[in-house]
């Protein structure tokens, strides 16, 4: 269940911005949290052809979420296959390169600037990420962990763009259980109840085994998908966004904002879902969660 406030902290952290090619707003609210620990990039002009879109949900600690956010970007655009337009792979491989600068910082510094006590040198935090990159006419969704990335048509389907990292799937179970991990109650280790992320370094010790092997991987999945005339919009976010409302029914609540205004702003759209999707108080569990989304409008 966790620890909880006895009111929500409804405060957001939000922006926007556009494009030539689509409208964007990132929104995140600390809800039923203690502390918020997502973080975010919204870079619409990360190069001349290309945005970059991405959530991050901290665990142990914000420091892991908020490092990526500040270090990706950079390290994606000095990658050489995304240099070449490799893109996918250079996805893969900016995932690895954030543990790969962690598992080298012995003695902490990288991290000490995000942490919430910077005292504390040795860090146990790590967080899911769930990346966009949109090049020309194409999005790659790169995943690592529960958050989730989708796309919603004018003709009302959805299409998921990525798929949730359990314990319990059975891919998982079998590498977590060949790098010496166990899964207990949908648990590694009676403890992660996700099955990849980046941090989470006491997972990734064993020198014989490629990252992509360890307990705990970074290595994400990724989906391409051409953006035609028919998608609508993309709404990604921390698992926070998914647990009180089916997708579906998330998806329709934003198209029929965007159809009741003749220039609707993604902001206050953006806000008032957060505000739906937050629990009216904490006995169940669900909507309890730290909330982050970015809602990307496509324009045709």
């Amino acid at each position: 269940m966790g620890v909880y406030l006895s009111k929500p902290n409804t405060t957001k952290n939000s922006s926007s911005g556009e494009t030539n090619s689509l409208h964007f707003a990132v929104s995140g609210m600390q809800g039923w949290r203690m502390n918020m620990e997502d973080a975010h990039i919204a870079e619409p002009n990360l190069t001349e052809n290309t945005s970059l879109f991405a959530v991050f949900d901290g665990h142990g600690g914000p420091e892991v979420a908020k490092f990526c956010a500040k270090y990706m970007p950079e390290e994606l655009v000095k990658n050489q296959n995304f240099k070449s337009g490799n893109y996918k792979r250079a996805l893969e491989e900016v995932f690895l390169r954030m543990d790969e600068i962690l598992l080298s910082d012995s003695k902490g510094d990288v991290l000490r600037d995000f942490k919430e006590d910077p005292s504390n040198e040795f860090s146990m935090a790590g967080c899911t990420a769930n990346v966009v990159l949109i090049a020309n006419n194409d999005v790659y969704v790169a995943n690592a962990g529960d958050s989730r990335a989708i796309l919603f048509s004018f003709d009302g389907e959805v299409h998921a763009m990525s798929i949730d990292h359990k314990p319990d799937l059975e891919s998982e179970r079998q590498r977590i259980q060949k790098a010496g991990g166990y899964v207990s109650l949908g648990r590694v280790n009676d403890n992660l109840n996700l099955s990849r992320a980046i941090g989470d370094l006491e997972y990734k010790k064993n020198s014989s085994l490629a990252p992509e092997h360890q307990i705990i991987s970074a290595f994400p999945d990724v989906m391409v998908r051409t953006i035609n005339s028919n998608i609508n919009f993309m709404l990604i976010g921390c698992d926070g966004i998914w647990e009180t409302l089916e997708t579906k029914e998330i998806c329709n609540h934003i198209e029929g904002r965007l159809k009741n205004e003749n220039q609707p702003k993604l902001v206050p759209i953006l806000e008032e879902l957060l505000d739906k999707l937050l629990a009216k108080d904490t006995t169940q569990g669900f909507g309890c969660d730290n909330m982050s989304a970015i809602l990307v409008k496509f324009k045709h």
